[in-house]
This record gives C-alpha cells, structure tokens and sequence, in this order.
C-alpha cells in the first residue's frame, strides 16, 4: 500500500481537471449531503448529452458509491471524504474516498478482489446469493452495493486503500 499524501490528492485533481472533470465535492458526506449531489449529478445530465439509459447507469453508480461513503465511512474524521464524477477519454467514471476502520479493511478488500474476478454472469449470481443471504437480516454489507455498481458500470472496480494511522485507512473507489 502506499502512503496516503497530498500529492496524490493534487496530481489526482490536476489531472480530472485536464480530462474534463465535471463535479468535485469534498467534506463530509451524510445523508442530507447525498441527496444534494444526487440532484447536483441530475442536474449535469442536461450537459453531458447522452441517453437516457447511461444516464440511468450513472445515477445508479452514483447512489451506490454516496450511500458507501455516508452508511460505511467514519464521520468527523479530519479528513474529509470525496466525490467526484468526470469524463476521461470519453468514458464517465465516478469516484468517492472516505475514511475507514483499518479492522474492515481486510474483508473489504477480499470482497473487491472477488467481485472483479467475476464475469456479468458471476456478478448476477453472487447479487442474488448476496439478496437472498441478507433478506430478513439487519445486515448493512457493503457486498451488495459493490456487486451492483459493478454490474451497472459493466467493469472492474478500481480502487486505493492508503494507510491514514493506526487505525485507519482511506478508500477511494471508482468505476
């Protein structure tokens, strides 16, 4: 893993600039937060020129990716978390970096390994051994989510898990 610094976070955010970046937000993300860069990625739709079905998988990946960040990720943390959506050589990706507890880091990270493993018709059948394990149950797994943003952005998921302290680490995922 590597540190987590500042420059990545500026070489990052030079390089969305020069490749189109559309929307930036940086700080904390709660539920209230959400709800406002929803309407924010609504509103860009009207620019971004596309059909109504990309437009769809978008916002679908956008709800997924801000509902990780606001259920999983450690609020009042110094660090502030990010989303971010762009374009880069035509192809829009979203992005979203929050703190989290080191002790889930490990499973996190296994289950992003599994899940880009896996084939369209791997992803289906993990979401629905996923939905049927957890109908009835309190469970607030983040697999699911996961499963489903890879299955609506049709691609692996990249992400960066950089140590913060002790405790905790930052994830940045984007699709």
């Amino acid at each position: 893993m590597e540190e987590f610094d500042n420059q990545s976070l500026f070489n990052l955010h030079r390089s969305i600039i020069k490749e189109n970046m559309e929307f930036l937000y940086k700080g904390n993300i709660t539920v209230a937060v959400v709800n406002v860069l929803l309407q924010i990625v609504k509103n860009k739709f009207s620019e971004f020129k596309i059909d109504y079905s990309l437009q769809k998988k978008i916002y679908n990946i956008a709800v997924e990716c801000l509902e990780n960040v606001s259920d999983h990720g450690i609020p009042g943390s110094d660090i502030d978390s990010i989303f971010l959506i762009g374009k880069v050589d035509g192809v829009f990706f979203i992005g979203t970096g929050n703190i989290i507890n080191k002790n889930v880091t490990n499973s996190l990270v296994s289950s992003l390994n599994k899940i880009n493993t896996l084939d369209r018709d791997g992803l289906k059948s993990i979401y629905k051994e996923t939905m049927t394990e957890q109908l009835g149950s309190n469970s607030n797994d983040v697999g699911l989510g996961l499963i489903d943003i890879a299955l609506k952005a049709n691609n692996k998921i990249d992400y960066k898990i950089n140590p913060v302290n002790d405790a905790q680490d930052f994830f940045f995922i984007s699709s």
